[in-house]
């Protein structure tokens, strides 16, 4: 954080000095309630209807409290100051703008249903090369993580690149808020989050929130062959859009799409000019995260075919479709990273394409985050696979009981199997790796019994 002085912050916040001295430079801030204290002479916003444990800063003190609380100018004497605030959320907001402000930088937000990390890891790859980045790490991107990659920012920040998640409606405009971005990305909307949003339809506008976001300045970056992106208005945006995917009319335009063993390449097209683009990466859903990631990066200021060049020596992040050496020489797709339907139809292209007349064996767990319509949408996913070239399908858990037994309607060449017990699956697994098969394993990072089984299939030598 850029070290602020107390004086203006509470000018900032409309806040009123009930203890302590007004003139101290402020070092780092926080959300008590949300963030660890991590330095002397922090900033701590504190919600009067959160728990304040005095033991937890004491060995960082002193610190600065801007609070609703009226009780802690007495409670609390250790501080250097206490700032007294009519709301304290209203005051976080003001607080993050003002300092957002002080930075005339590009900043990138990046959703949508699949792809988030590894667009986000593809830009801030490019990015690296050139200017300073400030970003989310791994795939830390709940809400209550924005305002402290903010604080991250400082004078010698060139650009931020930031992975928005979203669990419930309200979650983008609340990262949007904070950040304040520039440029954003929708790569895709799929099936997810129906616990919180209830409805895809109440999900496809809670991604949508990133428009409202740019605050009808900057750039909005846009799937143009998501059908579910497609229904979001933009009637009211008067920013500049970019379209990425495999229609003429992109902006990003992908044709010849090969997937080999060691990556994939495509052709790019953009402003009538055409570049070959190589992915040590594997899936055709990486070329839409590669156009999303080359174009928000031309937009940040790097010349497109520098972008390009970058991509060669990107590393995906682990459990993304990572191939491995399995047990009896076999060979494992894992990507046990996130598990949503489209994320699942992506993984069984790439096991298909480079399965090369090896035995097909694709083993999925739940698809979770349903809410009242997970049985639906397991049929549905069913459905899909049963349209696969596969040999063999194995699920687990009970959830996924439905889409097993559609592929058994659905597809007799398929042999099904499923299983509520993880040993089971394991016993069943291992029965039917050799040399000549290859296992797409695919489950969330959050199914624990399945990602144990996955290590045990791993060739350790």
């Amino acid at each position: 954080m850029k070290p602020l002085h107390l004086k203006k912050i509470i000018e900032v916040v409309e806040g009123e000095l009930v203890f302590g001295t007004d003139d101290i430079y402020v070092e780092d801030a926080i959300i008590y309630h949300l963030h660890r204290l991590k330095q002397k002479n922090s900033l701590l916003f504190l919600d009067r209807r959160k728990e304040f444990q005095f033991e937890d800063v004491k060995s960082y003190e002193p610190v600065v409290i801007i609070t609703d609380a009226r009780s802690m100018k007495e409670e609390y004497k250790n501080a250097l100051a206490v700032v007294e605030v009519k709301n304290i959320r209203t005051a976080v907001l003001t607080f993050a703008r003002f300092y957002r402000g002080l930075f005339q930088i590009p900043i990138i937000a990046i959703t949508g249903t699949n792809g988030k990390t590894t667009t986000k890891d593809m830009v801030a790859h490019i990015l690296t090369q050139y200017y300073s980045v400030q970003g989310t790490i791994r795939s830390r991107n709940a809400p209550k993580k924005s305002f402290q990659y903010l604080m991250g920012i400082d004078d010698d920040t060139d650009v931020g690149v930031f992975e928005t998640g979203l669990g419930a409606p309200g979650n983008l405009r609340y990262h949007c808020d904070i950040f304040q971005p520039t440029i954003g990305i929708i790569t895709n909307i799929g099936v997810f989050h129906l616990d919180k949003c209830k409805t895809l339809e109440n999900y496809i506008q809670a991604k949508g929130e990133i428009i409202d976001g740019l605050n009808n300045k900057g750039t909005l970056l846009l799937n143009s062959d998501d059908e579910n992106i497609a229904t979001l208005s933009l009637e009211n945006y008067r920013g500049k859009v970019l379209y990425f995917g495999k229609k003429k009319t992109a902006n990003l335009r992908a044709s010849n799409i090969v997937i080999h063993d060691d990556g994939t390449q495509f052709t790019l097209t953009n402003n009538q000019k055409k570049y070959q683009v190589h992915l040590p990466c594997l899936g055709e859903h990486q070329v839409y995260n590669a156009m999303a990631a080359i174009g928000a990066a031309v937009e940040a200021g790097v010349q497109i075919r520098y972008a390009i060049k970058a991509l060669e020596t990107f590393n995906v992040l682990e459990r993304h479709l990572q191939i491995l050496k399995g047990i009896k020489d076999s060979t494992v797709i894992d990507d046990s990273w996130s598990l949503t339907p489209d994320a699942l139809k992506a993984a069984l292209k790439v096991l298909q394409s480079i399965s090369n007349g090896r035995r097909k064996i694709a083993l999925v767990g739940d698809i979770g985050r349903l809410g009242e319509h997970t049985e639906k949408y397991h049929r549905e996913v069913g459905d899909m696979i049963a349209e696969q070239n596969i040999d063999v399908l194995l699920t687990f858990g009970h959830a996924a009981l439905n889409m097993a037994k559609q592929v058994r309607e659905q597809n007799k060449n398929i042999r099904v199997f499923s299983y509520v017990d993880v040993e089971e699956v394991y016993i069943k697994v291992r029965a039917l790796l050799d040399s000549e098969s290859i296992l797409l394993f695919k489950c969330s990072n959050t199914d624990s019994e399945l990602v144990k089984i996955k290590n045990r299939l791993i060739d350790s030598q």
